[in-house]
């Protein structure tokens, strides 16, 4: 049985759910033809890679529109495939503000739609799960609550959980990477990690340095490391005179460096739920420009703005939003709780109760099982 689908992913943690996913699809369905318009991880699988849509991403309803014309050329690049191919389903990931109008052409051409990772629809309101209802055939979500929201929409839902689960698997413990980066146990190791997309580090490393810079002032032996996203090149950040003697810069594709850390300031995004798996405690960090916080902040009904904060239901670690981000403070932050190791313990167990709530390994397998599903009843 011969099938063809279009997976389309818009940011670089999409893009690795998306690599995951294909990889996961070939093991099952290795008949499937698949296209992709997403990012180098889901290029490196052996697919049809249309376009590098993950190149664009951007944060904030400004940013967007001063990209307007390049997502317009790969919005008709879409439909234009959608024409000629007549793939038997599309599978979208997150990217709501592309994926949503390639859902909508999808739909009116009679093209199942399967919504993997979805849209925060619980911080924008009914309006967009309405949406959802209209065009997407069938939604896998990572989290529980997600699935009830859905279900009580009549919206055909399933629950895999977060493919996280499978990806985080660090094989040393700290001495070993301790020995490899020349870093001391005893002295505190603080992270620091401004996000995966060049706008976020540039909003949030120059601070992060600042309060690195305070906290060396008062722990003149801690020490810090940089786990640089893959997407993000050594050039695009050598501007920002990154201290060498107190800063190791690393790829940590296999999570050590991540586990080995006493306290991280995150971009919010995905990184926290990584850090609440390896049950680091952190301090989270927001900012975008302030026309595109200003409308956010009067469409956005969340009381927080880090997910592992949403779904413990309670502000368990500390978020700074915008024009909150002082260094001073954060700073301060950062050293009551270095001092505190009774805190840090505290943090670090409410944190495994996060990480409980994601489910259980195999979501990659459990999507793709799904699609698979959809696709052989397709045409029945």
């Amino acid at each position: 049985m011969s099938k063809k689908i279009l997976i389309i992913a818009g940011d670089p943690s999409g893009d690795t759910h998306g690599a995951n996913l294909i990889h996961s699809l070939q093991q099952i369905f290795p008949q499937l033809e698949i296209y992709v318009l997403g990012g180098e991880k889901m290029q490196a699988e052996k697919i049809n890679f249309l376009y590098n849509l993950v190149d664009l991403t951007v944060i904030g309803f400004f940013e967007v529109l001063k990209k307007i014309v390049d997502f317009w050329k790969v919005f008709n690049l879409v439909k234009l495939f959608l024409k000629k191919e007549k793939p038997d389903a599309i599978v979208l990931i997150d990217a709501p503000g592309f994926n949503l109008r390639v859902a909508n052409v999808a739909k009116k051409m009679g093209i199942p739609v399967v919504y993997y990772v979805s849209p925060q629809v619980w911080a924008w309101g009914k309006n967009r799960i309405k949406k959802i209802s209209r065009l997407v055939k069938k939604m896998l979500v990572f989290f529980s609550f997600e699935e009830r929201m859905y279900k009580q929409e009549k919206i055909d839902v399933s629950f895999v959980g977060h493919p996280m689960l499978d990806a985080i698997n660090p094989d040393k413990n700290k001495n070993q990477t301790c020995s490899l980066l020349g870093l001391k146990e005893e002295n505190p190791i603080i992270g620091i990690m401004p996000g995966s997309r060049k706008q976020e580090i540039d909003y949030l490393l120059p601070e992060m340095l600042k309060i690195s810079k305070a906290i060396i002032s008062r722990i003149p032996q801690a020490q810090f490391v940089f786990p640089l996203s893959e997407n993000i090149s050594m050039d695009y950040i050598k501007p920002f005179k990154i201290p060498e003697d107190k800063f190791q810069i690393v790829r940590d594709k296999d999570y050590n460096v991540r586990k080995i850390m006493d306290l991280a300031l995150v971009a919010s995004g995905t990184a926290t739920l990584e850090n609440a798996c390896l049950g680091v405690p952190m301090i989270i960090m927001y900012r975008v420009s302030r026309v595109s916080y200003f409308l956010a902040k009067r469409l956005i009904k969340v009381p927080f703005i880090g997910l592992v904060n949403i779904i413990a239901g309670e502000k368990i670690v500390p978020e700074f939003i915008q024009d909150e981000i002082k260094s001073e403070d954060i700073a301060q932050k950062a050293l009551t709780w270095l001092k505190s190791p009774q805190t840090l313990l505290e943090i670090k167990e409410k944190l495994h109760i996060v990480k409980e709530k994601l489910g259980k390994p195999g979501a990659s397998r459990k999507a793709a099982e799904e699609i698979r599903r959809l696709l052989v009843h397709t045409g029945e």
